[in-house]
């Protein structure tokens, strides 16, 4: 029997609450394979479950030092994760926790490298020679401690090839820690819905292992726009704006995610007042690179000139009920949604107001008024809680004048939306007489 038969066979044992038989399983995969860590993770969770809570936090521990040398730094964090749920006290992973944070923060932007100690001796070396799984009772629980604490011998590894650690290496140390221990840790199975279109989450969620498919509703089909792998975030622009999400992220296969909520961003943040700022920077970032890639604007310009375009852009956070453009006023400037809604309305000579449309990530509003030089033709408004790029209207006019190919996608753009606004204003048609007489008339002559 394979590693990959062993593992499976293992999963089932669980499932079913046999968990001397699914640790003598799981125990025998790592002996076969030291570097067997989602086998360590399992038979560390059926330790504790057996009341060896001890023994199931040093599986953790060496679990996680492997994964750590391998530079799986994610899955390192969730044994990490995992253990301190027994032991929240427990120094070796605390200790572990910051040898981790140290590595993923080499690569982040303005802090120093700090190179990681070598991991503490251990009591164990793994040299079992018995197929574990013909054990039971004390023997298997000694034997099989033996092999599971026992150090990963394999080498480091690139770690470009590995998921990074988003937003986590931005923290503090003592933030990332305390995060760590709040945050939850969750299995979800394959074809399991993890977040809805439309809903409005108060939770991220960091995928640690496994494939998602993010699909979004088109009418009445459902629009694939992407896999999420390893190391991907989502949920953080809903957590921030408020907004509902944007699409539905379901699980391909079995996933293994963190899950962030608001109440646990709150309570670090009591401590470390930093956090708010570095989840803002960081789903700042991710709007902008989500608004280089999809927006109509950016589409015509090389990649390469994209980026250096949005620096000219300010940031502003919309709260609900706010107004960017008045009607019959000149517009500010040129606002580009990167997440939430903007409301279009104008009044209607006729009496009320008249709801033009929505505008969402990647529109803009403003144009028309700053091409024509008129007063703004609508009123537009925040739905709810929205980010937005802005642009004023002495830097609209020199950026249409380097970029022509801008000026002119706005341009068809306003010619469609003053098109929009006449037919959203006709008046209802009126049948004339000679229609109404038509109508009526086989009524007229009947009995």
């Amino acid at each position: 029997m394979n590693e990959s038969s062993l593992r499976e066979l293992g999963w089932d044992l669980l499932e079913d609450r046999q968990f001397e038989r699914a640790l003598a399983v799981f125990a025998e995969s790592v002996r076969r394979v030291p570097a067997d860590h989602r086998s360590r993770m399992m038979a560390a969770r059926c330790l504790s479950e057996l009341g060896e809570r001890e023994r199931a936090v040093t599986v953790y521990h060496a679990c996680a030092e492997g994964l750590l040398r391998r530079d799986y730094l994610l899955s390192a964090m969730a044994a990490c994760k995992l253990g301190l749920e027994l032991a929240p006290q427990e120094r070796r992973l605390r200790d572990t926790l910051v040898r981790l944070h140290a590595r993923a923060s080499r690569s982040a932007a303005g802090r120093a490298s700090v190179p990681p100690p070598l991991p503490p001796e251990t009591l164990y070396d793994g040299k079992v020679e018995t197929d574990l799984m013909g054990m039971v009772g004390e023997e298997l629980s000694d034997r099989a401690i033996e092999v599971l604490a026992a150090p990963d011998p394999g080498g480091s590894a690139n770690p470009g090839d590995r998921p990074p650690l988003p937003l986590f290496a931005e923290l503090d140390l003592e933030a990332f820690i305390d995060l760590v221990t709040r945050m939850g840790y969750r299995s979800i199975k394959a074809d399991e819905v993890v977040s809805a279109e439309n809903d409005s989450p108060d939770r991220l969620y960091v995928l640690v292992a496994g494939k998602a498919e993010v699909t979004r509703q088109v009418g009445e089909e459902a629009r694939t726009l992407g896999f999420l792998g390893g190391g991907s975030i989502f949920g953080e622009l809903s957590l921030l704006t408020g907004a509902p999400s944007t699409a539905t992220v379901t699980a391909v296969v079995d996933l293994e995610v963190f899950e962030v909520r608001r109440e646990h961003l709150n309570a670090v943040a009591k401590s470390h007042p930093s956090v708010p700022q570095v989840l803002a920077q960081f789903a700042h970032k991710r709007m902008e690179r989500n608004l280089i890639a999809t927006s109509p604007l950016f589409q015509p310009m090389p990649e390469s000139e994209r980026a250096a375009l949005l620096q000219r852009f300010d940031f502003r956070a919309l709260p609900p009920g706010e107004k960017v453009l008045v009607e019959g006023e000149h517009s500010p400037g040129l606002f580009l949604v990167l997440a939430g809604e903007l409301v279009v309305q104008k009044e209607d000579p006729a009496g009320g107001t008249v709801r033009l449309g929505v505008l969402r990530e990647g529109e803009v509003a403003g144009e028309i008024s700053l091409l024509t030089g008129l007063r703004a033709t609508a009123t537009v408004v925040a739905a709810r809680k929205t980010a937005a790029a802005f642009l004023a209207r002495a830097a609209f006019h020199e950026l249409v004048k380097k970029y022509p190919h801008i000026q002119k996608y706005l341009e068809q753009l306003s010619d469609r939306r003053l098109k929009q606004i006449g037919e959203a204003l006709r008046p209802a048609e009126i049948l004339d007489a000679d229609e109404l007489l038509e109508v009526e008339a086989p009524g007229a002559g009947s009995v």
